[in-house]
């Protein structure tokens, strides 16, 4: 049975990401699944500095756009996952959508 609750789609993907949260600090994860609006990270050993409605800053470290920031608030975490909700992403010093940003790119 499909979820309807869901805004987007999401997709299982493995990629490895860098997080920069203000208190858990700079750290290196794997994500599970990405979608349109967020993605779920693997983080066994930070999830106990985070807490929900933090926002923290993701980069996709095997994206061909490393320079593009994605601003994001956590939504849920649990002992080894982090879910995490796309504010907007930040590219050469400006500020988009993440659909906005897949335009430019085009």
């Amino acid at each position: 049975m499909v979820d309807e609750r869901r805004k987007y789609k999401r997709k299982k993907v493995n990629s490895k990401v860098k997080v920069f949260h203000p208190i858990a600090g700079a750290f290196v994860a794997t994500t599970k699944d990405i979608s349109n609006g967020g993605i779920l990270i693997s983080a066994k050993g930070h999830a106990d500095k985070i807490k929900q409605e933090d926002e923290a800053k993701v980069i996709f470290l095997n994206s061909g756009e490393v320079n593009v920031v994605f601003n994001m608030t956590i939504i849920r975490i649990n002992k080894s996952e982090i879910a995490m909700e796309i504010i907007n992403c930040e590219k050469d010093g400006k500020t988009f959508s993440v659909l906005d940003l897949r335009n430019i790119q085009r």
